[in-house]
């Protein structure tokens, strides 16, 4: 199972993350960031992505909208990847379908009622769907729970490989993974530390990170 820490703003998470047997890191940039984000500095992510072994994808996260935008900030921080947060409209994934080889994946807010429709769509443009959850208006990284019964029947239904996401964490992991049978899993808030030192989300917890990893590639359906 491919496992993708998300929310990375810095080295030292990015470091334990691969060390811990990450497939893949994701770094939040463009569009609408949470409050309690903080984006890191594009050169930053430039500099981190390029210390990644070549088996480790970096991805771009962004809630931007316009694919000449979406792939200027890609290749500037030379991602392997590219994952559409928003609902961009077709003829965007078509754009950056045709004018990129990188990794595409393309996020799918969970809704019993329209999330199979718009991941139906969506598909031929992408290597990868993400089914995350929505609050307030944001996309991923918001620590909602999804709900895992309509993942389990939209991965069922996907014909592109699928991320679980929406409320992952190292305790509840295995439950949902034994339900949806995804083929990777995603987590950001689920691995994040609080304390007085840190009251963002911009950084991670090092236990954290390394049992939500040993546990989703120890797993067996």
């Amino acid at each position: 199972m491919l496992v993708k820490i998300c929310g990375v703003s810095n080295a030292i998470d990015a470091r334990v993350a691969v060390q811990s047997g990450a497939d893949a890191i994701g770094f939040v940039m463009g569009g609408r960031v949470l409050p309690s984000e903080v984006e890191p500095h594009a050169q930053t992510v430039r500099e981190i992505i390029g210390a990644f072994p070549k088996h480790v994808d970096g991805y771009l996260v962004t809630h931007l909208y316009d694919a000449e935008d979406i792939l200027a900030l890609s290749d500037y921080i030379r991602s392997s990847g590219i994952q559409v947060s928003e609902d961009v409209g077709i003829e965007t994934m078509k754009a950056l379908r045709f004018r990129t080889s990188k990794k595409i994946i393309k996020t799918i807010v969970v809704d019993a009622t329209t999330a199979l429709q718009k991941m139906k769509e969506c598909e031929p443009y992408c290597d990868f769907i993400l089914l995350d959850s929505r609050v307030g208006g944001y996309v991923g990284g918001t620590g909602a729970t999804n709900d895992w019964d309509v993942c389990g029947t939209l991965i069922d239904s996907a014909a592109k490989p699928v991320y679980l996401a929406g409320g992952l964490t190292p305790e509840n992991l295995l439950a949902a993974v034994r339900t949806t049978h995804p083929f990777g899993v995603d987590v950001s808030t689920g691995v994040s530390t609080y304390s007085d030192a840190y009251l963002r989300k911009d950084r991670k917890d090092p236990e954290k990170i390394k049992k939500f990893i040993t546990r989703a590639k120890n797993f067996r359906s």
